[in-house]
């Protein structure tokens, strides 16, 4: 078992908001907080969604619906790196890791002044009535163009 001070460290690429192409700013609700007014980590979820949901939601609407795939959540990983506090706005800044020919993970990192305070990397299937499909080519091409290093 690790230690705590032998942890793995993100590259650091992925602590910069420069790293990615799509950023969302969102604002911190005072029920995003603890009593302390420090952001908690069932809130930061929150933030990763919103602009996931955002960027699958855009994919989906180049292709017809009777064409289209869900694009579904198989894993979430999350590192919390920093606190943000009330009031303030948090940048979810997102972009592709990778993309395989029926799953993509996208890669996402929560800024407060340009300091990360947290990154995730979910791992996100294409599904059809059979079980994982293709992702559509409209739907990669968009998503190519959102890659970052890694």
């Amino acid at each position: 078992m690790a230690r705590a001070d032998q942890a793995v460290k993100p590259e650091p690429l992925r602590l910069d908001p420069a790293t990615y192409p799509r950023h969302k700013p969102v604002p911190i609700r005072f029920s995003d907080v603890d009593m302390f007014r420090h952001l908690n980590n069932v809130a930061t979820g929150q933030f990763y969604e919103e602009a996931r949901f955002e960027l699958l939601a855009e994919a989906r609407e180049l292709v017809g619906k009777e064409d289209r795939s869900a694009l579904v959540i198989a894993n979430v990983n999350t590192s919390y790196l920093g606190q943000a506090r009330y009031p303030g706005t948090i940048d979810v800044a997102t972009g592709i890791l990778r993309i395989g020919d029926r799953s993509l993970v996208i890669a996402q990192g929560l800024f407060v002044g340009g300091q990360c305070i947290g990154i995730a990397d979910s791992i996100i299937v294409s599904t059809g009535p059979e079980g994982a499909v293709p992702i559509a080519d409209p739907i990669r091409a968009f998503l190519s163009s959102l890659t970052i290093a890694g």
